[in-house]
């Protein structure tokens, strides 16, 4: 059956958990070395207290996170920020000793300098391999949640009953402005003896008592070669709990006769498909936006998986909603005789006038950019509409991608998925990933450098007020404010 049974994804060596934990582009976490030189500087723009945009030279700066006392600089990863004032700025992640499971990690910004802020982690991290922190947002100073999950997302494809014991869950934690505690979150039971693995990846804060977060939920599939299929994880926060909330599925869950050990394949079985949902933005408690994507074949049944394509979805304060998404198509055939490359969208921001972009990757290797708003170039409201930011082609996706004897990956520079973006403006949008891209109302513009120094792959974005621009990933924290 040659590929059957394993995700396009997953033959890249780039399981669903790691495109989860905003690590798409993982194996490439940095792209030291590969750099391409930085574009001249061009006038941009930041915020001002009010939220406007203000064009100024941008000033910036890249600065290294702080690594915990005992711990590796190589295990520390920040993976998301939140920006609440321009001396109120959270980041989150995870770090550990060289070698060891790594726990959770959040590191805080006075205006002044960074510092390290205790947080618990779960009381079964250990048995689990560790937890870590992939996403942060703000209702106010005294008011922020943090997700991301407990236990090891390492795949040993060559031990199946180790991927059915495995267990990943997820850990939400709340800083009241004293410290960080974690708040129960629910999971999903297991299925068959099997043991899921869920993982938040984006948490999206609008009041003490409405707060959205978001992820996938991973099942073991034990037919034809191993792999995973995914279900979207959404939960909600109401001031007093968390709670699962479902959400329209292009894709079903798998069935049972595809997580049971030993059971036959019923004849005329139909596709199994697989669906995340890794990013969540809101301004308002109707209008609330998840982005993702899906597949309708993962090849299980068949011999050749189907491409992955965009998926968003829209709360009103009422109802869930489909909302149709367009794909990268690209310009020539791949070696496998498609022109269709795989769409998934990792992250999405909104600017309080409903200007809207999601951001992601067209698999393996190019950036994805959609905007929803005004029709590009036009002043017609006619949905989402795809943006070109870094060329889609097929050669750059041969070339940009790569994969070792290991199964790791590596993505020539500026080809990388993007995995954080941050809206301000119908004129000004920052996105980040292996790049810094910045959009002025008519392009993306491409940053690779911070004065000349390369920065780790950048998983998270924010912006507030005077605060101007922040970024982390890796251990890099990048910085950009008016000069």
């Amino acid at each position: 059956m040659g590929d059957a049974g394993v995700s396009r994804i997953e033959r890249w060596g780039i399981p669903l958990a790691a495109l989860a934990i905003l690590t798409l582009a993982a194996g490439c976490s940095s792209t030291t070395g590969v750099r391409t030189p930085s574009p001249s500087a061009t006038p941009s723009a930041s915020l001002s207290a009010s939220g406007s945009a203000i064009p100024c030279a941008p000033t910036w700066q890249l600065s290294a996170a702080l690594v915990p006392a005992g711990a590796a600089a190589a295990s520390t990863q920040l993976a998301g920020v939140a920006a609440i004032s321009s001396t109120d700025v959270w980041a989150v992640g995870s770090s550990g000793p060289a070698g060891q499971a790594a726990t959770t990690l959040t590191e805080h910004w006075n205006g002044t300098a960074w510092s390290i802020v205790k947080s618990p982690d779960a009381s079964n991290a250990a048995t689990l391999g560790g937890d870590q922190l992939t996403a942060v947002a703000a209702v106010s100073t005294d008011d922020v949640w943090a997700v991301g999950d407990i236990g090891t997302q390492a795949l040993d494809y060559t031990s199946q009953s180790q991927l059915e014991s495995s267990a990943v869950q997820t850990l939400i934690e709340h800083w009241n402005g004293t410290s960080w505690s974690i708040v129960d979150a629910p999971d999903r039971a297991p299925r068959d003896g099997v043991e899921p693995w869920d993982v938040l990846t984006s948490v999206a804060a609008i009041s003490t008592d409405d707060v959205w977060a978001v992820g996938v939920t991973e099942w073991s599939v034990v037919q034809g070669e191993s792999s995973l299929a995914a279900q979207p994880l959404v939960e909600h926060w109401n001031g007093t709990y968390w709670s699962t909330v479902t959400v329209p599925d292009p894709e079903t869950g798998p069935p049972d006769w595809a997580l049971t050990q030993g059971a036959t394949q019923p004849a005329n079985a139909p596709p199994v498909g697989s669906s995340a949902l890794l990013g969540v933005t809101a301004t308002s408690a109707q209008d609330v936006w998840l982005v993702g994507g899906y597949e309708t074949d993962m090849g299980i049944t068949g011999d050749t998986p189907t491409a992955w394509q965009t998926l968003t979805e829209h709360w009103n304060g009422t109802s869930w909603s489909n909302v149709q998404a367009p794909d990268a198509t690209l310009p020539e055939q791949l070696t496998d005789g498609s022109n269709q490359p795989d769409d998934l969208l990792t992250a999405a921001a909104e600017a309080p006038r409903g200007v809207l972009w999601a951001v992601g990757g067209a698999m393996p290797g190019s950036a994805l950019t959609l905007q929803l708003g005004l029709a590009f170039g036009t002043s017609s409201f006619t949905g989402w509409h795809l943006v070109p930011s870094l060329a889609v082609t097929a050669v750059g996706y041969r070339a940009g991608y790569q994969s070792s004897g290991s199964g790791a990956t590596s993505f020539a520079p500026g080809t990388s998925a993007l995995a954080g973006v941050v809206t301000i403006s119908a004129t000004d949008a920052w996105a980040v990933g292996a790049v810094i891209l910045h959009w002025d109302g008519v392009s993306w513009q491409p940053m690779y450098t911070v004065n000349g120094e390369p920065f780790d792959y950048l998983s998270g974005a924010a912006a507030a007020g005077a605060g101007g621009l922040w970024a982390v990933g890796g251990t890099s924290i990048v910085h950009a404010t008016c000069a």
